[in-house]
């Protein structure tokens, strides 16, 4: 099979060129590849299957089953979940779990424990890692979420939530101020595991420090920071002035406003910045006052969710929504959009088996007009979804 009559994002910028695959993995990307078997983009853009590394839920439903959000039957939320997201151009996921609602790790080790049942023979998007949000955070930082099932890190409590396996865990994320947190840090890298920062309240030193020991990743930044002054050697700078670390981005103009994107684009360059979503299981509520049990009240405008403090509560855009937005509402370019959504993932987190239009990846593809919308998503070489 070929996918032909495309303009392909390869290596930053949109090219004539066609893709051959079988038996779910590419095997050919040129100007020319032979095979009668054909799929015709028909002139419209085509991307790597997108990978959303931070995604808590969607649709009224989380990944996180005894957790924030208490769900009857934790698999079927799952299972809508990735049945769904490509509809979106999302084809893997990191399920990202938030912070417990005890301190035992109880609750995160049943979640992952549910998504690593569901992967098994999973229909949709590949829940392929987990990213934990938690629980190693600074519960003095104001706004840290969930502040009361925030615990100190430790390799034992590590373990704890991945069920004794870090083989499929892809970011833990650790406020890198706190005691045990480089040896915690040093020791995930070790094992193959990003750990990111946030819900912080270290100096620009200490962001520094952990870098040295292994810390590559930020959770979506400047959100779960503390505000930058001309006076303080925060944790943002050290994000900033030190590239081995990258920036998970949300380009929606609400959750971080546009010069501050620019700023860090300008700042790190776009090859250390990745597009993420961060949607929670308020996305897709219709615009209104929503009541939880443990959240209280919940207003949803448009993209926007919050709480009834007015402390945000993720986002209510999809991939494709937050691709349109980082056009019309930060003024990036079709390129840099690309780059950001569609490479930069996998390059961000290291990933090589997905997540980039080459030779020996999986065959998944994402098909979209020019306005970002979703003409056809295919996974391991099969059409899932067609607009």
């Amino acid at each position: 099979m070929k996918i032909t009559n495309g303009k392909v994002f390869l290596d930053g910028r949109f090219q004539d060129l066609e893709i051959k695959f079988e038996n779910g993995v590419i095997t050919e990307v040129a100007e020319h590849v032979e095979d009668d078997e054909v799929i015709d983009a028909n002139g419209q853009d085509v991307y790597a299957g997108f990978v959303d590394c931070h995604v808590h839920g969607a649709f009224t439903r989380s990944f996180f089953e005894n957790g924030h959000i208490d769900f009857s039957n934790g698999e079927e939320q799952i299972r809508e979940i990735l049945r769904r997201l490509p509809y979106y151009g999302v084809t893997s996921c990191a399920p990202t779990l938030m912070s417990e609602i005890d301190t035992t790790g109880r609750t995160m080790k049943e979640a992952t424990q549910l998504i690593r049942k569901v992967r098994k023979d999973v229909v949709g998007a590949d829940p392929f890692k987990i990213h934990y949000e938690g629980p190693f955070l600074n519960k003095a930082r104001s706004g840290c979420i969930n502040p009361d099932g925030a615990v100190m890190p430790s390799i034992e409590h590590a373990k704890v939530i991945v069920d004794n396996d870090f083989s499929d865990t892809l970011i833990i994320c650790v406020a890198p101020e706190l005691p045990g947190a480089m040896e915690l840090i040093s020791y995930l890298k070790e094992q193959g595991v990003h750990t990111e920062v946030c819900y912080t309240l270290a100096s620009s030193d200490v962001v520094r420090e952990a870098a040295d020991h292994g810390l590559d990743q930020t959770s979506h930044m400047y959100n779960g920071f503390e505000n930058l002054h001309h006076r303080v050697n925060g944790p943002i700078l050290g994000v900033l002035l030190d590239n081995r670390i990258k920036a998970q981005m949300l380009c929606d103009g609400y959750h971080v406003a546009k010069d501050w994107i620019h700023l860090a684009i300008r700042s790190k360059g776009l090859e250390n910045i990745y597009g993420i979503t961060d949607m929670t299981c308020f996305s897709g509520l219709e615009n209104g006052e929503h009541d939880f049990e443990y959240y209280g009240k919940i207003i949803v405008q448009d993209s926007k969710v919050y709480d009834s403090n007015g402390t945000i509560a993720g986002s209510n855009l999809t991939f494709d929504k937050m691709m349109r937005s980082a056009r019309d509402n930060i003024g990036l370019t079709k390129e840099q959009i690309g780059s950001l959504y569609g490479e930069n993932p996998a390059l961000c987190l290291g990933i090589k088996d997905r997540g980039k239009i080459e030779v020996g990846r999986r065959a998944d593809f994402t098909i979209m007009d020019n306005d970002y919308n979703v003409l056809q998503t295919i996974i391991k070489g099969e059409t899932y979804y067609k607009a």
